[in-house]
């Protein structure tokens, strides 16, 4: 029988990357998923998390970034499946992402596993052109009107994992180098990171340092972070941007 595990987060005021750039989370922890395909719990559970993040309370057009995973393996494909959903609203400027995932892992120890990941499905990008000003109107590039891009959208990603660390990469948007983007399409992102559990630091407490690399080859963004599992059921760290944030996260 499948069983079914959820994570919840609503956040407020918390720190966005601008939307030629996928969007960032500084609480990233459980959500992989959103940046790597590979990412899936290789137990017979259907795991689904919910994202929620509104920004300058109060303000007009203030930014509000939703994020939707869901994801389950099935042994008689050997494999995982999940669903990927971002929706994404910054001033006159609205993207969404839609893409589904499929892992299939590969045994490289006794209980550590290989996973390699696929993503596809399509992004799109409105923009409002009417409530836009520009210097010169005139100027052919640019949007007079409210106009929306789609464009199909695909990912690779691998993930090594073992009970006690996790190791990762993947690469988003392959259809578009940096040299190719335009405004109307996020260029090609890259995602490395990686964690490690020390057990027993002190009784039922669990510390577990993590590191996530992103990039367009243009602009990188690391964090740092550490958390704290205290018997496995309550958890909480800081997480550090470099030259931008440090967050607290408590769940």
């Amino acid at each position: 029988m499948k069983t079914f595990s959820c994570f919840l987060v609503i956040l407020t005021l918390a720190i966005y990357a601008p939307a030629q750039n996928n969007p960032s989370f500084s609480q990233y922890m459980g959500i992989e998923r959103k940046f790597n395909p590979a990412s899936i719990n290789l137990s017979n559970t259907i795991d689904f998390s919910l994202v929620a993040r509104q920004q300058w309370v109060g303000f007009e057009d203030a930014p509000s970034t939703q994020i939707f995973n869901a994801s389950t393996y099935i042994h008689d494909i050997f494999g995982g499946v999940g669903l990927n959903i971002i929706n994404d609203q910054l001033g006159h400027e609205h993207n969404l992402s839609v893409r589904g995932n499929y892992s299939f892992p590969v045994q490289v120890g006794v209980l550590s596993h290989l996973v390699f990941g696929l993503g596809f499905g399509f992004v799109s990008r409105t923009i409002d052109g009417t409530q836009l000003i520009y210097d010169d109107p005139n100027d052919p590039a640019a949007i007079l009107h409210s106009e929306t891009f789609l464009k199909p959208d695909f990912s690779f990603g691998i993930e090594l994992i073992d009970p006690n660390f996790r190791v990762g990469g993947s690469i988003h948007h392959l259809y578009r180098s940096l040299n190719n983007a335009g405004i109307e399409f996020t260029p090609r992102h890259y995602n490395f990171y990686g964690s490690y559990r020390f057990h027993d630091v002190w009784p039922d407490l669990t510390l577990e340092p993590y590191v996530l690399v992103r990039t367009n080859m243009h602009i990188m963004q690391v964090d740092v972070s550490l958390l704290a599992h205290y018997n496995d059921r309550i958890w909480g760290g800081i997480s550090l941007r470099f030259g931008d944030a440090l967050s607290a996260i408590v769940s």
